[in-house]
C-alpha cells in the first residue's frame, strides 16, 4: 500500500518524521495527549516501523496508563534501537510500574553504561536496588556530579541517587553532602506561607455543625476509604495492608479534590480559596456539595479496572482536604497514619519529588508538617467522619493484626483468607514507594534518623528541639489504634 511521502527523497521523509516526532515529544512532556497522539499518527504514515515512533507510541500508553501496550511498544522499539539509552531507560521505568524489577535492574545498568552521564538513569536504578561497597556505579556518580557545566536537572537526579547508594554502603555524611546537593538544585518558591494562612482561616470559621449540615447534601456512598498523613508517612504500604481484601480497589493518589475544590469555587464566584477551603466550606450550596461527591466518585470509576464495593485513596494531601471531603462524601471513612517526624522528613529529604515545591529546604518541610499537623488537631474536634489513627511503626511491627483490626473498624468481612501482597488485587504503584512496597517489610525503617540526628539539627531546632518531639511521638502511641488493641 502506498502511503503519503513514498515518493519524496529520503531526506525530505526524514526532516518530516523529526519533526513529527519532535512536536510529539513538546506534547508528551505538556501531557497533552490528543495532541500527542495526532503527531504519532502523523509519523506512523511516513515510518510505521522505526523505533523512535514506536517508542514514542509507548509512551503515550504509559501516559493513559495502559502498562501491557506499552511494554509491548517500547520493547518492539528498543529491538529496532538495541543501543538506546533511552529506550532502555524508559522500558525500564514500565517494568518497574508493574513490580518487575530485576529486569529493569538489568535494563538501567546497561544504559548508564551505554551512556555513563545518564543521570536520570542513575537515579531511577537507585530507587529500586541497594548498593554493596565496591559497587563501580558509586565512583561513576561522584565523578559525574562534578563534571563541569552540569545542568541543574542533572545536579539532582545524580544528588539524590548517589545519596541514596552511599546510604545503602552506610557512609551518612557522604550521603548527606549529596543530599544538599541535590536538594538544592531543586530548591525554589513555596506555597508554605499561603497554607498557614488557609489552615489558620480553617481553625477560626470552620465548625462542626457547618460540616454537618453541608453533610446533609453529600452523595451517599459507602466506598471511598481515605488514607490521610504526610508522604512518606506509610500511605502506600497501608494501601496494600487495606486493599488486600478482595472487596477493595486501590486506586492509588486520587487528584480529584482539589481540581473539584476549584471548579465549586469558580461557580461560587470565591477567589483565592487557601488549603483546607475554609472559604468553599462557608459558601458551598446543597446542590454545589452533592455534585463535588458525586462528581469525585465519577473520577474514581473511570480509574478503577473492574467492579468494587469500597476503594482506597491514599493521597497524603487530602489531609488539608477533609472537611470538604466531609461534606461531599458524607458516608466515606478515614484513616490517618502517623509516624515519628522526623523519620518522615529524613524520607522527604531524601526524595526527589517533582509534584511538590516544599521539600527541598530543611524549614520549608518542617513548616509543611507544621500546617499538616495542626489541621489534623483541628479536624480531630470537628470532623463529623469517623477518624481511626495507627502509627506507621506499629503498622510494620505485625502487619496481619493490623490487617484484620483494619477490616474489621472499616467494616470489611472477615470471611475471606488473608491474601499475600502481590495480589492482582493491589494496583500498580507510580509513588517514590513503589519499590519499597513490595519489599519486605523490614525493622530498619524505623528511627532511622538515629544516624542522622547530627546533620537533621536543622530540622530538630525547628521543631522545638528533641523534648518536643518525643512528647509528640507518645502523643501519636496514646492516639494508635493498634497500639490500644494489641494492648487489649
Amino acid at each position: 500500500m502506498q502511503i503519503e511521502g513514498d515518493q519524496l527523497p529520503a531526506a525530505s521523509l526524514e526532516a518530516k518524521l523529526k519533526s513529527a516526532l519532535d512536536e510529539g515529544t513538546k506534547h508528551l512532556r505538556a501531557k497533552n495527549l490528543t495532541d500527542l497522539r495526532k503527531c504519532i499518527e502523523q509519523a506512523r504514515k511516513i515510518a510505521p516501523d522505526d523505533g523512535r515512533v514506536l517508542h514514542l507510541a509507548g509512551l503515550y500508553e504509559v501516559e493513559r496508563r495502559n502498562t501491557v501496550q506499552a511494554e509491548q511498544l517500547v520493547r518492539a522499539a528498543l529491538s529496532k534501537r538495541p543501543e538506546d539509552a533511552y529506550i532502555m531507560h524508559n522500558l525500564a521505568t514500565v517494568l518497574i510500574s508493574q513490580g518487575k524489577f530485576e529486569e529493569a535492574t538489568e535494563l538501567l545498568r546497561k544504559a548508564v553504561s551505554a551512556k555513563p552521564t545518564y543521570a536520570e538513569a542513575y537515579h531511577t536504578l537507585a530507587k529500586i536496588m541497594k548498593f554493596e561497597p565496591g559497587d563501580p556505579l558509586i565512583e561513576q556518580m561522584e565523578t559525574g556530579i562534578q563534571s563541569p557545566g552540569l545542568s541543574k536537572v542533572d545536579v539532582s537526579f545524580y544528588g539524590f541517587a548517589l545519596a541514596k547508594a552511599l546510604d545503602d554502603i552506610g557512609d551518612p555524611a557522604r550521603a548527606w553532602m549529596a543530599l544538599e546537593k541535590g536538594n538544592a538544585a531543586m530548591a525554589g518558591s513555596t506555597t508554605v506561607e499561603d497554607d498557614r494562612q488557609g489552615v489558620d482561616r480553617v481553625k477560626k470559621t470552620v465548625t462542626r455543625s457547618r460540616l454537618e449540615e453541608g453533610a446533609q447534601s453529600g452523595y451517599p456512598t459507602r466506598a471511598p476509604i481515605f488514607i490521610v498523613g504526610m508522604p512518606r508517612s506509610g500511605t502506600t504500604l497501608l494501601e496494600s495492608v487495606i486493599a488486600d481484601h478482595p472487596h477493595v480497589f486501590g486506586a492509588g493518589e486520587v487528584t480529584a479534590v482539589r481540581p473539584l475544590a476549584r471548579k465549586m469555587a469558580k461557580n461560587l464566584e470565591i477567589e483565592g480559596d487557601l488549603r483546607g477551603h475554609a472559604r468553599l466550606i462557608e459558601a458551598a450550596t446543597p446542590t454545589i456539595i452533592h455534585a463535588g461527591g458525586q462528581g469525585y466518585l465519577d473520577f474514581v470509576r473511570k480509574k478503577a479496572t473492574g467492579w468494587f464495593d469500597y476503594f482506597v485513596d491514599k493521597l497524603p494531601d487530602n489531609s488539608f482536604n477533609l472537611g470538604l471531603i466531609s461534606m461531599m462524601l458524607p458516608e466515606s471513612q478515614v484513616v490517618h497514619i502517623m509516624r515519628h517526624p522526623l523519620d518522615i522528613m529524613l524520607s522527604i529529604y531524601f526524595q526527589r519529588f517533582i509534584s511538590l515545591s516544599y521539600p527541598f529546604r530543611p524549614k520549608d518541610i518542617v513548616a509543611h508538617y507544621l500546617n499538616y499537623r495542626d489541621i489534623m488537631n483541628t479536624w480531630r474536634e470537628i470532623l463529623p467522619l469517623p477518624l481511626l489513627e495507627l502509627r506507621y511503626e506499629n503498622l510494620v511491627q505485625d502487619r496481619e493484626f493490623a490487617q484484620t483490626l483494619l477490616w474489621e473498624k472499616l467494616g470489611l468481612s472477615l470471611q475471606v483468607a488473608h491474601i499475600p501482597r502481590a495480589s492482582g488485587n493491589f494496583q500498580h504503584q507510580h509513588t517514590a514507594s513503589s519499590w519499597q512496597v513490595r519489599q519486605p517489610v523490614y525493622q530498619s525503617s524505623r528511627e532511622k534518623f538515629r544516624k542522622y540526628e547530627k546533620e537533621m539539627s536543622a530540622f530538630i531546632e525547628a521543631m522545638g528541639g528533641m523534648q518536643a518531639i518525643e512528647a509528640e511521638v507518645a502523643e501519636q502511641e496514646r492516639r494508635c489504634a493498634l497500639r490500644a488493641a494489641a494492648a487489649a
